[in-house]
């Protein structure tokens, strides 16, 4: 059962509107539907949703003047960047701060941070928490919480994931490779093609953009970064089965 709406292979002009201007016909690029985000209070937690599905849960203030106030901050700074203009898929990274601190990026627009006190409040542990969140807003900002976007391609088959030694080395997208970042390395797929992977074995879904070409092992079809598999779940077995859609992009 496919995640999202499956787009008609066949019929490449579906959702393309013909404009007229000056007596010039032009196409207009399909445009993402953007989630409803908002603001509720639950028990004293404040709770960031998408279309009513839960992105986060603000439980610690920071270092704002309550847990209100800095979750007004982090959504506001989520609508600013659903709203943005983009017109290739930006890269969800996450970054450990020297403070010990992880912060959230989309492209270079910073998201939010959690502290070790999320981390406890949350039951979790500071960098899969970040994780969680980041994935969550991910998929919102394609359209995958809502059923909104459309899916090009499906295909399975075996993922591995990046060893850290590759770091800070360039891909072949001319990004520098991160294992905190939401990307992945295919064979063939053009570059910046958003990937929905799923792990059938327990559920777990997670968005990640292709920016690099691999994995070179042939019974292998993705290799993910560290982020993308610990959201799997198969940073420890190092190799597991996933169902892989290929989501298309939808200039925002």
């Amino acid at each position: 059962m496919l995640f999202c709406r499956q787009s008609p292979g066949a019929r490449e002009t579906v959702g393309i509107l013909l404009l007229v201007v000056f007596g010039v016909f032009v196409a207009a690029p399909t445009v993402q539907a953007q989630p409803k985000l908002s603001l509720v209070e639950e028990r004293g937690v404040f709770v960031i949703l998408a279309d009513g599905r839960v992105l986060l849960r603000v439980r610690f203030r920071g270092s704002y003047a309550s847990c209100e106030e800095r979750a007004k901050a982090i959504l506001k700074r989520l609508q600013e960047v659903f709203a943005a203009s983009w017109k290739s898929p930006p890269t969800f990274r996450i970054v450990r701060e020297k403070s010990g601190a992880f912060s959230a990026f989309c492209g270079g627009k910073r998201l939010f941070s959690v502290f070790r006190e999320d981390a406890r409040a949350n039951s979790s542990n500071l960098l899969d928490l970040a994780i969680l969140w980041l994935n969550e807003v991910q998929m919102a900002f394609y359209g995958v919480s809502e059923g909104t976007c459309e899916v090009e391609k499906v295909f399975t088959g075996l993922a591995s994931f990046y060893h850290s030694k590759f770091d800070r080395r360039k891909t072949s997208s001319g990004e520098t490779y991160s294992s905190y970042a939401f990307t992945a390395a295919h064979r063939t797929l053009p570059l910046g093609s958003v990937l929905l992977v799923t792990n059938p074995r327990n559920g777990k879904r997670v968005v990640v953009k292709v920016n690099d070409r691999g994995p070179w092992r042939k019974n292998r079809v993705v290799d993910l970064s560290l982020v993308a598999a610990k959201a799997l779940g198969i940073e420890e077995t190092g190799v597991d089965n996933v169902r892989i859609e290929v989501i298309r992009w939808k200039k925002r």
